[in-house]
């Protein structure tokens, strides 16, 4: 279900915004965050993309959802998505492909309900589908140990999908799960990536492959709203 909806390429809404290092440090939603209303001038549909030098994905499911870049042209990694009763929605911003690089974000906003917030990306050759969740949880199949990475203990998962949607079509594959969940909103965090690829290569045990998309993203499934404005760099 959830992580049937992103791969598929089917029907994604998405735009992508600006934000520097310094983004939303200590500033309140209405200094730095524009209302969906004032969004809405920013938004286009599409299923991926680039837009000043970001990839963006964007897909859901039932309900509605719309994933805006409010300070594209003062912060060059933000974007703000909105959703509402939808059966899964997933959908950032970020790079492709990714790396085993620093990843900077702020998370200036975030109400409603969500499943996950984090870093969401895929490698080929293994086909490998990896989650870093700074906000809520990913979790289940089978526990290998903590991982220690920028002030924090996260627990890490892995699990096999047989026969589900990826982005190279239907395949069999394993995902990678770390997670912390504590973020705090309103302020600068890092993700230091080649903490968390290492222990996956000497401890995962299904190997790491080439790179794909890499994104700080938001998940929810479930018939769940809300709505979160953030910055990746």
């Amino acid at each position: 279900m959830k992580k049937e909806l992103l791969k598929k390429g089917v029907m994604v809404v998405s735009i992508i915004t600006m934000v520097s290092p310094i983004l939303m440090t200590g500033c309140s939603k209405d200094d730095e965050i524009l209302s969906p209303a004032k969004q809405s001038i920013h938004k286009k549909s599409g299923g991926t993309g680039t837009d000043h030098g970001y990839f963006w994905t964007l897909y859901y499911e039932g309900g509605s959802a719309s994933i805006s870049f409010p300070n594209a042209n003062t912060y060059a990694g933000n974007f703000a998505i909105s959703y509402s009763g939808c059966n899964d929605v997933v959908g950032g911003k970020g790079w492709n492909p990714g790396s085993a690089r620093i990843i900077n974000y702020n998370i200036g906003a975030l109400s409603g309900s969500y499943n996950f917030v984090g870093v969401y990306g895929w490698t080929t050759n293994p086909l490998i589908e990896y989650y870093v969740a700074e906000k809520g949880s990913m979790t289940g199949g089978t526990s290998f140990g903590t991982v220690s990475s920028d002030g924090h203990t996260y627990s890490c998962y892995k699990s096999q999908r047989v026969n589900a949607p990826s982005i190279i079509g239907t395949a069999t594959f394993w995902q990678y799960k770390d997670t912390w969940g504590g973020a705090p909103t309103g302020s600068n965090q890092k993700i230091t990536m080649s903490n968390h690829i290492n222990n996956w290569k000497s401890k995962g045990g299904q190997g790491f492959g080439s790179y794909n998309y890499q994104v700080l993203a938001i998940e929810a499934w479930g018939g769940k709203s809300g709505y979160i404005n953030a910055t990746v760099w």
